[in-house]
């Protein structure tokens, strides 16, 4: 069982045996800071929500358009006509969450308010878990490109994939983008009259590791960094610039296929040259990069499913009050709408 116990406190935080464990230094009781990932997956999908009682499943519904008719009428003869034809898309939500169990001797004992720690770790737990359910599966749609040279992509296997983003690549998959008709996210803001920067228009968003970000200014004059937007444009929190008509915002929890790419003792390929994270840096670690117009995928949350539990020692499997829990529970779910308002870049990163 996952419970906390003053041993295990005990034994994670003794450097020496010899001296009471609370007792061998000055405690400072701010608690240092931990890593928290922008959260950004979820924040570019179409947002519905399940009411309860109504199923697991949310359909969501496209009329196709009708084909453009260029025959001319014949007088006094009525046209046959079209048939209006649609198709569902369905989005099913699944239910996730997690717990800790803390003693009371822990409780009693402890100088940290471990509770209140647990509840914390736990909020942030269930968040990456949502962003990061959303980030897998809309980095399963078909449509994609591997760089394979600077100047080159293709659709060949994940180890084919052997040099950094590159401009051509983001170019086809803008380029297809607005040829499928992909919807921007935002809406035109203006310039200023401050020198050498630059109004936003219309974007796609772009998703990219923070790996990824550092080889983006290499795209060439048309990269725009954050800094130098227009005074008056909304950026996202984690925005750090844009190529054309995508805004790139950064999060650590993009999508990476460790040492999945091409491998080579020299060359672009090499792992001195790229991220890899195998001791024997044998291939280079593989990033996705995903363009992503509006309306590409959905996220589903269940009403009321998403909620947080604390449990005092007590009940029947609890005769004396010794244990104590903490957790969370959600329903939700993700769905590609729309698999052409989207395109996957995979790359490496340059060290």
């Amino acid at each position: 069982m996952p419970f906390q116990t003053l041993a295990q406190h005990r034994a994670t935080s003794e450097a020496s045996p010899t001296m009471p464990y609370i007792t061998r230094a000055w405690y400072n009781k701010v608690f240092l800071s931990i890593a928290e990932p922008a959260l950004v997956h979820d924040q570019f999908g179409m947002p519905t929500t399940l009411p309860k009682k109504t199923g697991e499943q949310v359909v969501w519904r496209r009329w196709n358009k009708l084909a453009v008719n260029t025959v001319p009428l014949s007088d006094g003869i009525t046209p046959t006509g079209k048939t209006l034809v649609y198709e569902n898309v369905i989005g099913t939500v699944y239910w996730y969450g997690d717990w800790v169990g803390i003693t009371d001797v822990v409780d009693f004992m402890h100088p940290d308010n471990v509770l209140t720690i647990a509840t914390k770790r736990l909020a942030l737990q269930a968040a990456e878990t949502a962003d990061t359910l959303t980030r897998d599966i809309i980095n399963a749609g078909t449509g994609f490109l591997r760089v394979t040279t600077s100047t080159a992509q293709g659709v060949g296997a994940r180890v084919t994939v052997a040099y950094q983003i590159q401009a051509t690549a983001l170019k086809t998959a803008i380029t297809e983008l607005e040829g499928n008709d992909a919807k921007y996210f935002m809406g035109k803001m203006g310039a200023s009259t401050k020198v050498a920067t630059e109004p936003i228009g219309p974007s796609y968003i772009g998703i990219v590791h923070p790996h990824v970000v550092h080889d983006l200014p290499d795209l060439g004059s048309e990269w725009i960094p954050r800094e130098k937007y227009a005074s008056g444009n909304v950026a996202y929190p984690t925005e750090v610039g844009k190529y054309r008509n995508v805004r790139f915002v950064s999060s650590t929890l993009a999508k990476v296929w460790p040492d999945s790419g091409a491998a080579g003792t020299s060359g672009p390929t090499a792992a001195s040259v790229y991220r890899a994270t195998t001791a024997t840096d044998t291939a280079a670690d593989v990033y996705s990069v995903l363009i992503i117009g509006k309306e590409a995928y959905g996220v589903v949350k269940l009403a009321g499913s998403a909620a947080t539990y604390y449990n005092r020692a007590g009940g029947n499997s609890d005769p004396i009050h010794q244990r104590s829990t903490a957790g969370w529970k959600m329903a939700r779910g993700a769905k590609i709408l729309n698999d052409t308002y989207m395109k996957r870049i995979e790359c490496l990163a340059k060290w």
